[in-house]
C-alpha cells in the first residue's frame, strides 16, 4: 500500500479541527467515505460505502452542521503540509483565486440564488439556480521545466449575495442594497487574501514574497486598492483598459496625479516599437517558448489610483488544428502587476499557474461531486462543499508524498487507445487507488482470493 499511508496522517490532521472529542474519532472514516463512495457524493452514499447503512445516521449529519469547527482550523494544517514541500524562504509562494457556482435544483435551499450560467452561448444569457463559492488555492511549482504545478485548495469560502428578507421594507431594502455593493466577490476575495497573508506569518513564512494571479473579474478598485503587505496580484485587464503614465511625486503640481495618456493594451500589443522579449515555460504538455512585452510604470487611475504598475502582454500563440491545416492564433493575455521590481518570468508563471485552480473545480464538481450533499441546515450548506473539498486536498498532497506527483506503475493501466502517457495521476487514478487498497485492508482474504 502506497496512498492510503500518506493519506491517512493528512485525514488525521483535519479531524484536530474539531473541538470536540466526540465527533472527532469519525472524521478520518467520513472523508474516507465521501472520497472513495459512488456518485451523487452525498453523506447517505458515504455511509453505505463504509458500510454503515444499519446504524443511526444523525451523528454524521451533526457533523457539519455543530459549532465545534471553522473552515480554517480545517485547511490550516494542508496548508502548512503543502508549505513544508517547499521550504526554501527566498522562493515566493504562488497561489490563486476564482469563484465557481455550484449548481442546484431547489430554491429553498439557504444561499441558493438564480446566476449566470457560465456555460450559456454568446448571444443568449441564461440563468440557473445554485451557490457561489470562492476557492483560494496554493499553487506549487514543480522541479525544473518538465511538469505542470498543481494547485491545492486551502480555503473554500460560501459567498452568498445578500438579499432582503421577504416582506420587508423599503428602508430594509435600500440598507441592503447598499451592503451589497460592499460585499461582493471581490470584496470577498479581498479578505480571504488578507487572511491567507495572516496564515502565511503564523506559519514561520513572514518573509516570503506571496503572488496571487486572478482572473479579469477581480481586477477592479474593490480588489487591488488595499493589498496586504508582501503580495502582489497578478490580474487580467481589458484590452482597451485606460492607462496614464506614473509621475513621480516631486513633479506632481496642484490637483495632477498623473502623466501623459498611454496607449490602450490592444495598441502597445501592435507597436512593434517595443520589442517582444522570449521566455521558456512549462505550458500545454511541453516546454514552449512565449513571448511578451513590459512596460513599466503604468497607472490605472479606474482601480488603483496613482500606485506604478507593470504592464506584461503576452503574444499570441499560434496553433493549427491537424498537420498541414491554417494556422490559428489564441488571444493575446493583458496582465497588470501591482509591483515593478519582482522578476517578469516569476510573474507570468504565475499567471500560467492560476489555470491549475479551473482544473481543481473541473475535479471537485465531475469527479468528487461537491455541492451534491443533500443538507438543509445553513451552517451545513455552507461546509459541507467546504470540506469535502478539503478531503480533496489531502487526496492531492498524499499523491505528491507518494508519488511525487507522477503516474507511476502503482496505479491502474491506462486504457488501450490512450496514446499519449499522462504527466501526473489524475483524480480518478486516485481513487480507484484508494478503493483498492481500502478494500484489501477490510477484506484482505477477498483480495488473497
Amino acid at each position: 500500500m502506497i496512498l492510503y499511508p500518506a493519506l491517512s496522517p493528512l485525514l488525521e490532521r483535519l479531524s484536530e479541527a474539531f473541538h470536540d472529542p466526540r465527533p472527532r474519532g469519525r472524521v478520518p472514516d467520513f472523508a474516507l467515505g465521501l472520497l472513495c463512495a459512488e456518485q451523487p457524493k452525498t453523506i447517505t452514499s458515504a455511509l453505505i460505502w463504509l458500510g454503515q447503512q444499519g446504524q443511526d445516521w444523525s451523528a454524521t449529519f451533526r457533523l457539519l452542521s455543530c459549532d465545534t469547527w471553522s473552515m480554517q482550523d480545517l485547511f490550516n494544517p494542508l496548508l502548512e503540509t503543502a508549505l513544508r514541500l517547499h521550504p526554501d524562504p527566498r522562493a515566493p509562494i504562488y497561489s490563486a483565486q476564482d469563484d465557481s457556482l455550484l449548481r442546484k435544483t431547489g430554491r429553498k435551499i439557504p444561499g441558493t440564488y438564480y446566476a449566470r450560467d457560465p456555460q450559456s452561448p454568446p448571444f443568449q444569457t441564461n440563468l440557473v439556480l445554485g451557490q457561489r463559492f470562492l476557492q483560494t488555492s496554493v499553487i506549487l511549482p514543480p522541479p525544473g521545466l518538465q511538469a505542470p504545478s498543481r494547485a491545492l485548495p486551502v480555503s473554500f469560502l460560501h459567498t452568498p449575495p445578500l438579499k432582503a428578507p421577504a416582506r420587508s421594507s423599503p428602508e430594509v431594502k435600500k440598507q441592503i442594497r447598499e451592503a451589497a455593493k460592499k460585499s461582493t466577490q471581490s470584496h470577498a476575495a479581498l479578505r480571504e487574501l488578507h487572511l491567507l497573508r495572516e496564515r502565511l506569518d503564523r506559519l514561520e513564512a513572514r518573509h516570503r514574497l506571496l503572488i496571487n494571479s486572478v482572473d479579469g473579474s477581480f481586477a477592479n478598485k474593490n480588489y487591488l486598492r488595499d493589498l496586504p503587505a508582501r503580495t502582489v496580484v497578478v490580474a487580467r485587464i481589458r484590452k482597451d483598459a485606460k492607462l496614464r503614465a506614473y509621475l513621480p511625486p516631486q513633479l506632481r503640481h496642484g490637483p495632477r496625479k498623473y502623466g501623459h495618456q498611454l496607449p490602450t493594451p490592444e495598441q502597445m500589443l501592435q507597436d512593434e516599437r517595443l520589442p517582444w522579449q522570449p521566455l521558456q515555460v512549462f505550458v500545454a504538455r511541453e516546454v514552449r517558448t512565449l513571448y511578451y512585452k513590459c512596460i513599466d510604470f503604468v497607472c490605472w487611475p479606474q482601480a488603483t489610483l496613482d500606485r506604478p504598475l507593470r504592464l506584461i502582454i503576452i503574444k499570441p500563440a499560434g496553433y493549427r488544428l491537424r498537420k498541414g491545416s491554417r494556422l490559428l492564433y489564441r488571444e493575446p493575455a493583458y496582465l497588470i502587476a501591482t509591483d515593478r521590481l519582482v522578476d517578469v518570468a516569476l510573474l507570468i508563471v504565475a499567471y500560467l499557474g492560476r489555470w491549475e485552480i479551473e482544473v481543481n473545480f473541473r475535479e471537485e464538481k465531475t469527479g468528487l461531486g461537491v455541492g451534491q450533499a443533500q443538507v438543509w441546515n445553513p451552517r451545513a450548506v455552507a461546509r459541507a462543499p467546504a470540506f469535502l473539498v478539503a478531503c480533496y486536498s489531502a487526496l492531492l498532497l498524499a499523491s505528491i508524498k507518494a508519488f511525487a506527483d507522477r503516474r507511476t506503475d502503482a496505479l491502474e493501466p491506462l486504457a488501450a487507445w490512450r496514446n499519449d502517457k499522462p504527466l501526473r495521476p489524475s483524480l480518478k487514478d486516485l481513487i480507484q487507488l484508494l478503493r483498492r487498497e481500502l478494500t484489501q485492508l477490510r477484506h484482505p482474504q477477498r483480495v488473497a482470493a
